[in-house]
């Protein structure tokens, strides 16, 4: 591999559809024979092992300040490079990264999701294309219980003080505003199907590997 990869930064509020995006992408790429990796923001949370779980709860989440997204932008660098990285593992029940990690495999194509990615410029300066998965506040909220109470072991109780308290907060204060930085809006209530259509569309335009 000898081209810097083309990079694909999805953004998006919590729960607005951009991660089922993100891994469609990487499916319809992966179908198409494209070596494509997928490296996710929700890896990249600061490491609180030195709190207390207890005091791990306290903490917003849903900040700029509780990613690393120094540690972010510098695994990102090396798959700029052609080079695979080990990502590191969160534990969400626990709020904790864990001693493991994960092998991402240096790629053509590189998709980056999460929520504030937009937000953070230097991230920004890595993507050939930015995109922004937009959704309502009930569509935000009612997918974001179900995935915190199926997937994440939270209480319905805890999931919606959560979203209420700090969620939507930080959504209006920083992630919806990054809206502004993205080449792509894609509206996050429409089939899957389609979202990734209009993705492929725009991801036609910048780049022959599409």
């Amino acid at each position: 591999m000898n081209s810097k990869p083309f990079i694909v930064g999805i953004a998006g509020g919590s729960c607005s559809g951009k991660t089922t995006l993100a891994r469609a992408l990487v499916s319809h790429l992966g179908h198409s024979e494209q070596s494509v990796s997928l490296v996710m923001q929700d890896s990249y949370y600061a490491n609180l092992s030195h709190m207390t779980k207890a005091e791990r709860d306290q903490v917003n989440f849903d900040h700029p300040d509780a990613l690393d997204f120094d540690y972010m932008q510098a695994q990102l660098e090396i798959l700029n490079r052609n080079e695979s990285i080990q990502a590191p593992v969160y534990d969400f029940a626990q709020h904790q990264r864990t001693q493991s990690t994960e092998l991402i495999a240096a790629a053509a194509v590189i998709v980056v999701e999460g929520t504030l990615i937009l937000s953070q410029p230097a991230l920004r300066s890595l993507f050939d294309l930015s995109v922004f998965v937009s959704a309502d506040y009930d569509l935000r909220l009612g997918r974001r219980l179900e995935r915190d109470i199926n997937e994440r072991g939270r209480t319905r109780a805890y999931a919606q003080k959560q979203f209420m308290e700090t969620v939507e907060p930080m959504h209006q204060a920083f992630v919806d505003p990054s809206a502004a930085f993205a080449d792509v809006l894609i509206d996050g209530s429409i089939p899957t199907y389609l979202a990734l259509q209009h993705l492929l569309i725009a991801l036609q335009d910048q780049s022959e590997l599409f």
